[in-house]
């Protein structure tokens, strides 16, 4: 048997990984709390770089990029290539507001940020913003940065990944969006 839904303003009943679990049921006291604001901005813009890895959604392509994580058998079980990198940048590079906002403004710095940019442009990446957030706006062209310096961190066979990201050229972030975007 099963249940789904609210009982009153007292419990939940709801399916999860194949189980009938029930919880209390709460009401957030602020939902939009500078805070909370400051993590939706850092996982909503992480996640919507990462989500233009093919495999998209429906997809059975697989791109260059993507198959160098299969590869390196980095992808937890029950976890996609999409969620294991965003995990990844935010427990690495994102976890608190300060780092966020030290990672904005190494790409803000970088030699070819408008080249990070047109990228971002390229795969219909937008900044995202929250306006009760306390950190500033996540940079459309910070996800593909961020996703870039973690294929470094990670190992990752090939041009431009043996190059360090202060190194990477035009033609290095245009082999990057051609690893991210084409199957193998």
């Amino acid at each position: 048997m099963g249940a789904a839904g609210k009982l009153g303003n007292a419990l939940v009943y709801f399916p999860w990984k194949g189980l009938n679990v029930v919880r209390e049921y709460l009401i957030p006291t602020n939902k939009q709390s500078g805070s909370q604001g400051d993590q939706r901005i850092i996982f909503g813009g992480t996640g919507r770089a990462c989500g233009e890895i093919l495999p998209s959604s429906g997809s059975v392509i697989v791109s260059a990029f993507a198959q160098q994580l299969i590869n390196l058998g980095l992808i937890p079980g029950g976890q996609t290539k999409q969620s294991f990198l965003v995990q990844y940048i935010i427990s690495h590079y994102c976890s608190t507001a300060a780092l966020y906002t030290g990672e904005l403004a190494a790409v803000a710095g970088h030699t070819r940020y408008a080249e990070w940019g047109a990228a971002a442009n390229t795969l219909g990446i937008v900044a995202f913003d929250l306006d009760y957030a306390a950190v500033a706006a996540y940079d459309k062209a910070l996800g593909l940065y961020l996703i870039a310096k973690s294929a470094i961190a990670l190992s990752f066979s090939g041009t431009p990944y043996t190059l360090a990201l202060a190194d990477w050229t035009t033609a290095s972030i245009a082999a990057f969006i051609n690893d991210f975007t084409s199957a193998t």
